[in-house]
């Protein structure tokens, strides 16, 4: 989480020897996508994290468990708390639904930092920290290709019609997630995996 007055977190420490971790934006992401794909048991995915992350093979199951439980447990913590919906980006009065993907609504949140911040996220790849990335994530306004895309989605049908009522619902179809790619399912995923890490460490 980003704080004014510390270091961004850079380093994991283990038994006493301390570890250069990469939390760049980007990486972070990957390791989202990795936690969607089907393709890996969850002992595969601790071991691709960990190596996403510290960038060598662990040797020790321990280590490797613990470490990447702390570190998706920081990442996905909260400067209001660590329930997600209650945050404006990815809720709504109407519908509590986490509302985007980071994969497929890649094009957006890109243009809506080179909108908002002339932040080009293709040049920050690898040097942007997490930290800095989700706070400006957080704090993208209204006019932003994005949160207009989130606005789509959320918006309230049930008293629209004729033509407003149409074009309201094409938005919708048009801009729809797939579901398997939304944020609430990344986090649900990033639970059970938790219960994972968990379930091995205690075989």
């Amino acid at each position: 989480m980003l704080s004014l007055t510390e270091p961004l977190k850079s380093s994991y420490t283990y038994q006493g020897r301390e570890y250069q971790i990469d939390l760049s934006f980007d990486n972070v992401i990957r390791m989202y996508n990795l936690l969607e794909d089907d393709t890996f048991q969850d002992a595969e995915k601790i071991v691709i994290a960990f190596e996403m992350f510290f960038g060598f093979e662990p040797k020790d199951a321990e280590f490797a468990m613990k470490a990447i439980d702390e570190i998706t447990g920081y990442i996905s913590k909260s400067a209001y708390g660590n329930d997600p919906v209650e945050s404006d980006v990815v809720s709504s009065e109407v519908n509590t639904q986490k509302l985007f993907s980071y994969t497929q609504d890649a094009g957006a949140i890109y243009a809506s930092f080179k909108q908002q911040y002339n932040i080009d996220l293709i040049a920050e790849q690898g040097k942007m920290h997490w930290d800095v990335f989700k706070a400006l994530f957080d704090g993208l306004d209204e006019n932003t290709y994005f949160r207009r895309i989130l606005d789509i989605r959320r918006k309230d049908v049930s008293d629209l019609q004729g033509k407003e009522l149409t074009s309201a619902i094409e938005a919708q179809n048009y801009y729809e997630l797939d579901e398997n790619k939304t944020v609430e399912a990344q986090e649900a995923k990033a639970a059970s995996f938790a219960d994972s890490l968990k379930a091995l460490a205690q075989s």
